[in-house]
């Protein structure tokens, strides 16, 4: 049987007091003079008993008073989670919601009724209508919810709310809260925005004006035929209203397309929404047109709105661009094999400077096989020479920052010493720009060949032909040789 906290507390209240008028009695009977000294021993362990008994007994009801605050706090944690849970779910509806004393004092607002009227559930709590709204307004309101509080029913009504945008006009539905003894404490409303129905409702003469001179194409569909269309589907298709009647639309879709517009509509049946659907669809004389639909269905009256527009001559646009896009990147390949079999360096670079493409031959002379990592400024690579190996070559006047100012230059001869390996090269450098329809240049090319192996078999023949001259005794008194041997840098 459980026993309430109350009684609890009550009964070992009772027992305590047994206990001290015990204890009272005992020292009043030591205090008589005249006392019977052979019960004191009884009395000492009466007395003792007694002792530990209220010592129990405190102990007991500490741990009862302990277990009840325990469940209080445990209570009031549970009572506050469930209170942001519910303001939590609140504030993530799309309806204001309140909830007000009988006194017009709110206790709870939403998210929505606070952004609604300029105020959040932390300010408004305690304040009446009367502290925010004009008093008109206020009054209007606390008038509905006394007589909610009066009747004890739910009431609806129709409120017009100004806005920021303008005016809104909202369905508001009160209704009584009741505690635990079933007595009314609070009033609760939620709000329902309507301005949107009620500007439908407004233009509804205006409908089929604006069905009939919009330029995509409109379909109302019930089951398997089009019960309304609008002109510019008779333009596109060629098809009356007539015709329709008789024609079942899945019938229109091009074979090829079947399939997959049964399991579209098979999806909208269900009540889902079809944004951008393509498919093609036969005209009267026999041809196909490309449309791209948007469909939703009114799953109560089972009818299908959708909105369509013609997209032929995009689709053949972009059938077109795709071709041309699949020659440029065909194109691009053959250019790409032919530049890696060249026999030379080839680089390209864009408007920004920056290496775009380099083949093969390009890497070899740089050292480096990622593209985007070698730099235009051959100085940031190489050391820079004249063919006679002491003068610097200036960097200005390279093919490539030449080409990006317009000229075009042919067979530049440079050294480049790469101060890392401690190799050199002697190359033939070429430049040209590349120039758009606007005259503007959009990118350089620079063609590099390495001629060291010929400088050198030139040098050696050259040498060759002097060491067999001087072995057959042969002189060449107008011409003196003081040829000045290249140092090695």
């Amino acid at each position: 049987m459980n026993i309430s906290f109350e009684k609890k507390i009550f009964l070992g209240f009772i027992i305590n007091i047994f206990v001290v008028v015990a204890a009272a009695w005992i020292f009043l009977t030591r205090v008589n003079s005249e006392r019977d000294t052979t019960m004191d021993a009884r009395l000492d362990l009466i007395e003792v008993a007694l002792f530990g008994l209220s010592i129990i007994l405190l102990i007991v009801v500490y741990f009862i008073i302990r277990t009840q605050f325990r469940a209080k706090e445990s209570a009031l944690k549970l009572l506050e989670e469930n209170k942001q849970l519910l303001q939590s779910i609140i504030d993530n509806t799309s309806n204001p919601i309140f909830i007000k004393k009988l006194n017009g004092e709110y206790l709870l607002i939403n998210k929505n009724y606070g952004e609604l009227f300029g105020t959040t559930n932390e300010r408004i709590i305690g304040k009446t209508d009367l502290d925010f709204l004009p008093q008109e307004i206020a009054q209007t309101y606390r008038n509905s919810d006394l007589e909610v509080a009066k009747k004890l029913v739910e009431i609806k009504s129709e409120e017009i709310i100004q806005q920021n945008d303008g005016p809104h006009t909202y369905i508001a539905v009160k209704f009584p809260l009741y505690d635990t003894t079933g007595r009314i404490y609070a009033i609760g409303g939620i709000s329902t925005d309507i301005t949107e129905r009620k500007k439908l409702e407004d233009s509804l003469k205006a409908t089929d004006a604006f069905f009939n001179m919009s330029f995509d194409i409109f379909t109302v569909a019930r089951k398997d035929h089009f019960i309304k269309i609008n002109t510019a589907f008779t333009y596109t298709l060629g098809y009356i209203q007539k015709d329709m009647d008789e024609i079942k639309f899945m019938s229109l879709v091009h074979p090829d397309d079947y399939s997959t517009s049964v399991e579209v509509l098979a999806h909208i049946l269900k009540g889902n929404t079809i944004i951008s659907y393509k498919n093609r669809v036969r005209h009267k004389d026999g041809s196909y047109r490309w449309f791209d639909w948007n469909s939703s269905i009114d799953l109560k009256e089972g009818i299908i709105y959708s909105v369509a527009r013609d997209i032929t001559d995009k689709v053949q646009l972009e059938s077109e661009q795709q071709k041309a896009i699949d020659e440029l990147y065909e194109n691009e390949e053959k250019l790409r094999v032919i530049v890696e079999n060249i026999g030379e360096g080839v680089i390209v670079a864009n408007a920004d400077k920056k290496v775009v493409l380099a083949n093969y031959m390009a890497n070899d002379i740089f050292g480096i096989e990622e593209d985007d990592k070698i730099s235009t400024d051959l100085t940031a690579h190489f050391e820079l020479y004249f063919p006679d190996e002491k003068t610097i070559f200036p960097a200005q006047n390279l093919p490539m920052e030449r080409a990006f100012n317009g000229e075009v230059t042919d067979d530049v001869d440079v050294v480049l010493w790469d101060p890392i390996s401690k190799e050199k090269r002697r190359v033939l450098i070429s430049g040209r720009p590349l120039i758009d329809h606007d005259n503007n240049i959009v990118a350089a090319v620079i063609t590099i060949k390495d001629i060291s192996k010929y400088k050198k078999m030139e040098e050696e023949l050259e040498e060759t032909e002097i060491k067999y001259r001087k072995l057959i005794g042969f002189k060449n008194e107008n011409k003196e040789e003081d040829k000045d041997k290249k140092k090695p840098l």
